[in-house]
């Protein structure tokens, strides 16, 4: 309840700030490698990363939404994240430069299905602070198409960690 709270408060200052200051808005798609790591384990699910946001000078506010394409499997257990939503701030730390460097926080919500033969199929949700860091370079020939580059951490807890490295296309409105 207090995530969708946080997601609702944030996408309300976003469309209410991008109106007020005549920010730019884009789209994002990437294809995105995830990785859920235990002490003793870890797997990588393959995930479609599709963003909508607002650019200003030096920041971004973006809505992210994560939905899988393909699930891993550990011997015999399967894993999946159906459905990932986040909240991400970015700064961009260096403006003037041809590739630009990002630094990302967060809020995100990650649904986590796991199955096993003879076992009945659970689902989690982790909910948490997220961060991370990204490059972007705009193409000389179209300056609004840009291809991107993030690595994120999705969730950090004591047992389980489960971050994204995505590469993609970001266009500018």
């Amino acid at each position: 309840m207090k995530n969708t709270l946080i997601f609702k408060a944030c996408l309300f200052l976003a469309l209410f700030y991008s109106s007020t200051a005549g920010a730019d808005t884009f789209i994002a798609l990437a294809p995105s490698m995830s990785k859920i790591g235990t002490p003793s384990a870890s797997t990588r699910p393959l995930l479609a990363d599709f963003r909508l946001g607002y650019e200003i000078p030096h920041h971004q506010l973006e809505l992210a939404i994560m939905t899988s394409i393909e699930d891993d499997q550990l011997n015999q257990l399967t894993i999946d994240i159906p459905s990932v939503a986040s909240v991400f701030y970015r700064y961009i730390a260096n403006p003037k430069s041809d590739v630009k460097f990002h630094l990302i926080v967060g809020a995100s919500q990650i649904e986590v299905e796991s199955s096993y033969p003879g076992i009945a199929d659970s689902s989690d949700q982790f909910d948490g602070f997220s961060y991370g860091i990204g490059l972007e370079e705009a193409f000389r020939s179209i300056p609004d198409l840009k291809i991107k580059f993030d690595w994120i951490s999705l969730y950090d807890g004591d047992q389980i960690t489960i971050s994204t490295i995505s590469l993609g296309l970001r266009y500018e409105f």
